[in-house]
């Protein structure tokens, strides 16, 4: 039978590929074995189970070789080349696919043959083909490194080697290898400093010692001095780091956002996603506590994703979900419905599928009950079953709210019992929110009583919801407070 690794690289292709794969295996620069060939023939057959009894050794030897007497080590042979050659046509699809890495062996051969004066032409059309005028380190290092590897190898053999030539493609040499360095080492710290919040881990000794060791500051100074096109890029990076554990002040966030906005679209996909996806972050993180105009700008920022035209792309297929829905909880709190149903349509087709459906409708329903449809925001908060904490804390106060709303008391109070015994059972709900939402409960209780009785809230309670405690959904409690 196949090896479990084969089947598993054999599903993954898509039916191109594997259309690719017979033409690789047919060639004979490739493959010479023609018994490997009709192997191909018969397994391609069995696209996309590749099902382990219509691949058995003796059912593909009889294909095979129908005259001749079965012989599992001659098949066993044949099924290891053929995975071997499997994995090996992964490899070239791989360089076949990005034109850069064929370039980058071109010029190396022709380097290594000393062949420079071609060589340095070829380096020069390769440039100019690829030069898309974007800027990423992470996507062009290698591409970058290897070429001026070359072209200095070239400017040696072509005694060159003493010229302001030289000397400039030795500096910019040098530049790429600190900008590529110091841009992964503080996304590396920046991600530590998350785990060490987040999950409690320690944090990476190595990154610490080496960012003690650096005086990031003078590294800055010195590209902005030059005017260099990273120059920016470089300070972004290292903001959304040094960020990760100062506050930021209101007057440093509008200049970091100046940054931003000013490297934004001359940098790859890759990095504006990213980039956004850390100031949303950092905007709800530590400034919305500040003051909520900063709402304003996570839309901003989210439109971006829309307007640069980062989704779909193949280097990110998932939305990041937590972001999601900072996104939407912040539209629906600015009341832009129409705008949170719009970004709901397009990027939960990114949202990775074992929670698209979930979070599908938990949205549908919020915004159904912020619509006043509230017996479709109960429908659609009914079809949400795995989500998370936060998810399944604010679904019980969408149907407290719901019920309210219809007049449904009976049923207000119901969930209202239940939502107390979910807290008081519950081992998923972190301590810090439990205080909160048995606050808000108490809260809940008194406007299901005077709604239903058609009387007026007790003042001892009002008086408590407008002072300082902590709870949640504070603008509905208090709006209804109000209008009784």
């Amino acid at each position: 039978m196949l090896a479990n690794q084969t089947v598993e690289i054999l599903k993954s292709l898509s039916k191109e590929e594997l259309k690719h794969l017979g033409d690789f295996i047919k060639s004979p620069y490739f493959n010479s074995s023609k018994p490997l060939e009709k192997v191909y023939e018969v397994i391609q057959k069995h696209y996309p189970e590749f099902s382990e009894k219509a691949l058995s050794y003796e059912k593909v030897f009889k294909k095979l070789y129908p005259a001749e007497e079965y012989n599992e080590k001659r098949m066993k042979n044949l099924y290891a080349e053929f995975s071997s050659l499997l994995k090996k046509f992964l490899g070239y699809e791989k360089i076949s696919s990005d034109k850069r890495d064929i370039d980058i062996y071109t010029i190396a051969s022709l380097t290594q043959r000393n062949l420079n004066v071609i060589s340095e032409r070829f380096i020069a059309k390769s440039l100019k083909d690829n030069d898309d005028g974007l800027l990423s380190i992470s996507d062009n290092f290698n591409y970058l490194f290897s070429l001026d590897v070359s072209h200095s190898m070239n400017l040696s053999e072509l005694r060159k080697h003493g010229s302001d030539e030289y000397v400039r493609t030795d500096t910019v040499f040098v530049e790429k290898v600190i900008i590529f360095s110091l841009v992964h080492i503080l996304q590396h710290s920046f991600y530590d400093i998350m785990n060490q919040n987040v999950f409690n881990l320690q944090p990476n000794p190595v990154l610490k010692e080496v960012l003690d060791s650096f005086n990031v500051e003078k590294i800055l100074t010195y590209f902005d001095k030059k005017n260099h096109e990273y120059a920016s890029y470089l300070r972004v990076h290292y903001l959304f780091y040094y960020y990760s554990f100062n506050d930021i002040s209101e007057k440093e966030y509008a200049s970091f956002k100046k940054e931003i906005l000013k490297i934004i679209g001359k940098v790859k996909k890759t990095d504006q996603n990213q980039f956004l996806l850390r100031i949303i972050h950092m905007i709800i993180a530590k400034l919305v506590s500040k003051n909520q105009k900063y709402y304003n700008d996570v839309i901003e920022f989210a439109e971006m994703f829309s307007t640069l035209k980062i989704y779909p792309d193949e280097n990110f297929y998932v939305f990041n979900i937590g972001t999601f829905q900072d996104i939407f909880i912040v539209a629906i709190s600015l009341r832009k419905f129409d705008w949170a149903e719009k970004f709901v349509n397009e990027y939960i087709n990114y949202i990775g599928k074992e929670v698209h459906t979930e979070l599908e409708n938990y949205c549908r329903g919020v915004l159904s009950y912020n619509r006043g449809k509230y017996e479709e925001s109960l429908e659609y908060l009914g079809k949400v079953k795995l989500v998370g904490i936060t998810e399944k804390i604010n679904i019980r106060f969408y149907y407290l709210m719901n019920y309210i709303e219809l007049q449904s008391y009976e049923s207000a109070y119901s969930a209202l019992l239940s939502f107390r015994q979910f807290i008081s059972s519950s081992n998923e709900i972190p301590a810090m929110f439990v205080d909160g939402v048995n606050e808000t409960l108490k809260f809940f209780a008194e406007i299901i009583r005077f709604k239903e009785k058609g009387d007026k809230p007790d003042e001892y309670i009002v008086k408590e919801a407008n002072g300082d405690r902590t709870y949640f959904y504070r603008g509905y409690i208090l709006n209804k407070f109000t209008s009784a």
